[in-house]
């Protein structure tokens, strides 16, 4: 067996996994205890190659980024022959050993999950656990764009789960500033430095790429997790004719458990086309933190954890996550704000509902009669639409104005259909019909076409909110 090599101040703990060019290791600092990961330029490969300069690359690009959902950098070091990075360690594991213990999960999980009256097939997780740990590596991603830098490898190996349910982004070696192009050479070179099955398809006819590709890798991701099977069963021969000729199976026929808004933004991430996708991370942000709704406010990692959990991991049960006591005070804070939010949105709706009451009976007695009775709807068949525009929009709901972008409280409708028309004034009008079932909740995200720019041609109405 090889001598491990000599990483000091860190004390080797053993090898951990091999790739073509480059191997991670467990080790722990000499002197504080603490350990690391430690991924380092396998012993055969040159310090003059494209391969040393690509994990150096990686160690500048990630020294550019802090964030608690991307693996955080403590050192890079060049000590001939060999180069490696000092990483945290995350005690848990990748998306990817995630998804095989899922595929082979025992008997015994399956028939706890029928105790417990849950219908998931064996495969998959927790719906809403799903969108929290998407929440969370979308964040990273957002990080990570407003950084300048494209990922170009969103794939369950470079995704990180802690047991405490702790998400982080890592696998930046094929990473690359905006303004320049994949190493498509270096890449060729390397057979693990591909994987087609989650590369969106301008990625895979070796297009120019931007942001939105990493939100069809995520999207790819997401929806293995929620269906239990790859989006694109066929991409894995890396062409991109099944990602241009392969339908989308509806996610509710293979899982009961995602909700209709939850498979619009999966079906949004993975359009073939990367105009109709999200426009960037912080959209995907919004449309995933309008799912969780009260929840996205909270701490997001047990739900991550109940969801391994449930789907037969070994989390720690019912144990929360190390917090400090800035997490604490930063988690009472929110609690706060959520309350006073409620209050005042409750104060608010009563305001308006009283108006409106009077309001209708001053329009009843105006117009000699009752009105309509299909504009009188039981609480139970009331849904919700909330709108988001860029740059900003009029929103019409069958033909009456209802609201001028951006707002924070949604929309009130009777469940049915809805035709919504969003109107800006150096844009031509988008129109779209919505089909809202009782009790959901939709978001509508919509990107104007601006035809010209005016020096006042983007003020909205007096009065309204400015985008």
């Amino acid at each position: 067996m090889p001598e491990a090599p000599d990483f000091e101040p860190y004390v080797s703990l053993g090898r951990i996994e091999t790739g073509p060019t480059t191997d991670l290791y467990r080790a722990r600092h000499s002197m504080l205890s603490s350990e690391v990961w430690i991924k380092v330029l396998r012993e055969h490969v040159p310090l003059s190659s494209p391969f040393a300069a690509r994990l150096e690359r990686e160690g500048q690009l990630l020294s550019r980024l802090d964030h608690v959902n991307v693996i955080h950098i403590i050192d890079c070091v060049r000590r001939a022959p060999r180069l490696w990075l000092v990483l945290e360690a995350v005690d848990g594991w990748s998306l990817s050993d995630v998804q095989s213990e899922l595929r082979r999960a025992p008997s015994s999980t399956a028939e706890a999950r029928k105790r417990s009256g849950r219908s998931l097939p064996l495969g998959v997780l927790d719906a809403r656990g799903v969108a929290a740990l998407g929440l969370q590596i979308a964040r990273a991603l957002a990080h990570t764009h407003e950084a300048g830098i494209l990922h170009g490898a969103v794939w369950p190996q470079h995704i990180i789960v802690s047991k405490a349910g702790r998400c982080k982004l890592s696998g930046y070696s094929l990473a690359q500033p905006f303004e320049r192009q994949r190493d498509a050479a270096a890449i060729e070179a390397d057979p693990g430095a591909f994987e087609p099955a989650y590369a969106s398809p301008e990625q895979l006819r070796e297009e120019p790429l931007d942001e939105r590709s990493d939100l069809f890798s995520l999207g790819a991701v997401l929806y293995e997790l929620c269906a239990g099977h790859r989006p694109f069963q066929g991409s894995g021969d890396g062409s991109a004719r099944p990602v241009r000729r392969d339908v989308l199976e509806p996610l509710a026929a293979r899982n009961p458990d995602v909700s209709p808004e939850l498979e619009r933004i999966l079906q949004r991430c993975l359009e073939k086309q990367k105009e109709r996708r999200f426009d960037s991370a912080g959209q995907l942000v919004r449309a995933l933190t309008h799912v969780l709704g009260a929840e996205a406010l909270a701490d997001l990692e047990p739900m991550v954890a109940r969801a391994l959990g449930g789907a037969g991991l070994p989390v720690p049960s019912a144990a929360p996550s190390p917090r400090t006591h800035a997490d604490e005070l930063r988690q009472r804070a929110a609690a706060r704000g959520l309350r006073q939010s409620l209050t005042l949105l409750f104060v608010v709706s009563a305001v308006l509902l009283i108006g409106g009451a009077l309001l209708h009976a001053w329009l009843d007695a105006d117009d000699g009669g009752p009105r309509k009775a299909s504009n009188v709807t039981g609480a139970q068949e009331r849904a919700f639409l909330l709108v988001v525009a860029e740059p900003w929009a009029h929103v019409f709901v069958d033909g009456q104005k209802r609201e001028t972008t951006p707002f924070a409280t949604p929309i009130e409708l009777a469940a049915g259909l809805h035709h919504v028309r969003l109107e800006h004034p150096s844009a031509p009008p988008e129109r779209r019909e919505i089909e809202l079932r009782a009790g959901e909740r939709v978001l509508l995200d919509v990107r104007m076409q601006i035809q010209h720019t005016r020096r006042d041609a983007g003020a909205p109405d007096a009065g309204s909110p400015s985008p």
